[in-house]
């Protein structure tokens, strides 16, 4: 779905449908490519064991100024979507998101990445000892000056044995790490969020957070996902005279105090290369 705060901020296009002709075999599927973004499946071994699962990761690179989106894309743009549902033997199917940054333009603020992103999947198949066909429809849109929604079919066959190294099995393996560690986390990383409530200011409603973070923070973020119809806007920030701490604070948007005030929301803090992700009611 649109982000419901603005579709105003660029120009829609019509979507352009690609799909891979034929699955591909081991480790990697075939590109989908674009004049702005390409995209495919890379999975870490060659062959899932015969009672074991697999991580694989849906890698999509961007041409240099476009971006692509997190699951909330801020004030403007198209989440990813993600239907599993052509592939065989394939049971559960969990998909991390990495943290994302902020990114301006024209005055609004969208959430998502630039230059490459890799969405890290563990799949289990719904029968262990046979061999996985996935077979994968990605939906999403990548923008500049213009956002253009996208849908892409990648495949890939995934045969049973005992997972070796082939041809860049090693580097995909290392691609999806390296993607997973950017997935906040719910304890650790040296950051907390210790307190939150809501005011209301001059301008409306304000959610503060109070963080705390060792080693001290650089430069944090945070971004809040909440009910329906309420968003949550660019944060102030003030490390005080302890860098080891923090207060954010957040104006609220598009709702009445009553519509958000004690309602579970789902905050993302990040700092740097640190991302924690947290369920806070903050009441009043």
């Amino acid at each position: 779905m649109p982000s419901t705060r603005s579709i105003g901020a660029t120009a829609l296009l019509l979507a352009v449908g690609l799909s891979a002709s034929h699955p591909a075999y081991g480790a990697a599927s075939d590109w989908i490519a674009t004049d702005f973004s390409r995209l495919r499946l890379v999975a870490a071994g060659d062959s899932i064991a015969a009672s074991g699962e697999l991580d694989i990761g849906v890698q999509i690179r961007l041409e240099e100024g476009w971006k692509t989106y997190w699951r909330d894309p801020g004030d403007a743009g198209l989440p990813p979507s993600f239907d599993w549902s052509a592939s065989r033997n394939v049971g559960d199917v969990t998909l991390a998101w990495p943290a994302p940054k902020r990114i301006p333009f024209e005055g609004l603020d969208s959430y998502g990445y630039e230059d490459e992103v890799v969405f890290p999947v563990r799949l289990r198949p719904a029968r262990p000892g046979e061999p996985v066909r996935i077979d994968l429809a990605v939906d999403y849109a990548v923008c500049k000056d213009i956002c253009v929604p996208l849908a892409a079919r990648v495949r890939l066959d995934i045969p049973v044995g005992v997972s070796g190294d082939g041809p860049g099995t090693g580097a995909h393996r290392a691609l999806i790490r390296r993607f997973a560690a950017r997935v906040p986390v719910r304890g650790g990383a040296g950051l907390d969020i210790v307190g939150a409530g809501v005011a209301t200011g001059s301008d409306g409603g304000i959610l503060r957070l109070d963080a705390r973070a060792h080693p001290p923070f650089e430069s944090p973020d945070a971004f809040v996902e909440g009910p329906a119809g309420v968003f949550f806007g660019r944060p102030r920030v003030d490390l005080g005279d302890d860098p080891r701490t923090a207060v954010l604070e957040l104006p609220i948007g598009g709702a009445e105090p009553a519509d958000y005030a004690a309602r579970p929301l789902t905050v993302t803090l990040v700092d740097g290369d640190r991302a924690i992700e947290r369920t806070v009611a903050p009441g009043r």
